[in-house]
């Protein structure tokens, strides 16, 4: 091998091995921003980190346990909400900070639990989730997301969800076609409803059960319960994050874990359409069953479904992005 040869194959195995070493211990791989080449025609996309790098807001509104005092999260120099994001004050509450004050994330929290009121919209402001009631708002949690425990996520301990106001027709195409794709970690089999809409008159879903008491996963997509072709088994995944996508088209159902198809794969499945009520995140209030147990980092839904080869990018930034 020449000198020159030498140098190029050192130069390559170094970078490998910071590379590496930087995704093993946390730090940001290069293509942290999933909408980079994507298209933004979300309905609505909820993160804890920037989804474009031109995306200005906020990731989420907290809540501080003890004192009352509310602020808006944004990110740290990587995109990413943590220890070096700041919060800018939207409530004094009884903390010493005047609205409008920016404080550094950990100086804001100090040794108080922070609770989710908004998890902003990273398009349309108007499809913001919200709780306004301090008693049903989920946890932000440092270090709690992906294999190594080092990101953030939300958690929703059993009795805490939010809402998007919209009417279901204004969240998925005539109220049938939508691509949902999101980084979760459920925690336990119970009777919970995940996410979504569900019409209490008619029992008309576009929703979710991950998981539900018999381990499975229901997907319950444009059409009354309980049809054909909504499940799949998911008890080898509990306490485990992974990445999910859900396909509702006109006459298919799709479901993937970690860009593996599920038995739910183009599946046939007669659709009906709905118009109304809104949309739960960790919850459907509508619901006689329990809301959801387990963490969430990120949620994108999509009003048309998208073909398997269209929503892998997505699958493959989410899976790398949140180490799953």
């Amino acid at each position: 091998m020449n000198r020159f040869n030498f140098k190029i194959s050192f130069i390559l195995v170094a970078f490998l091995i910071i590379s590496n070493l930087s995704f093993a211990q946390g730090v940001l791989p290069v293509h942290r921003y999933i909408i980079k080449g994507i298209p933004m025609n979300f309905s609505f996309g909820y993160s804890l980190r920037k989804l474009n790098a031109s995306y200005t807001g906020f990731a989420v509104r907290v809540r501080a346990s003890t004192t009352g005092a509310e602020g808006d999260v944004g990110f740290d120099s990587n995109g990413v909400v943590g220890t070096g994001s700041t919060i800018t004050v939207t409530k004094q509450g009884t903390s010493t900070y005047a609205v409008g004050t920016v404080v550094p994330f950990s100086t804001f929290k100090g040794t108080q639990s922070l609770f989710v009121s908004i998890w902003y919209n990273q398009g349309d402001p108007a499809n913001n989730a919200i709780q306004a009631t301090t008693t049903n708002q989920p946890e932000l949690q440092l270090n709690t997301a992906g294999t190594g425990n080092t990101l953030p996520s939300i958690y929703f301990s059993g009795n805490k969800w939010l809402i998007l106001n919209k009417p279901i027709e204004q969240v998925v195409a005539n109220g049938i076609n939508g691509t949902f794709c999101l980084a979760l970690k459920t925690i336990s089999n119970i009777n919970q409803f995940t996410f979504g809409y569900r019409n209490p008159t008619t029992d008309w879903r576009w929703s979710f059960h991950i998981n539900w008491s018999n381990t499975n996963v229901y997907f319950d997509a444009g059409e009354v319960c309980c049809a054909a072709n909504r499940w799949y088994p998911n008890a080898t995944n509990v306490n485990l994050w992974k990445q999910y996508t859900f396909i509702r088209g006109t006459s298919y159902k799709t479901a993937r874990i970690n860009r593996i198809n599920t038995q739910l794969n183009n599946s046939p499945a007669t659709s009906t359409s709905q118009t109304g009520g809104n949309f739960g995140i960790g919850w459907v209030p509508t619901s006689p069953d329990l809301p959801f147990q387990g963490y969430m980092s990120e949620i994108l839904m999509y009003n048309f479904d998208k073909s398997q080869a269209e929503v892998t990018p997505i699958e493959l930034n989410q899976m790398a992005f949140w180490q799953l």
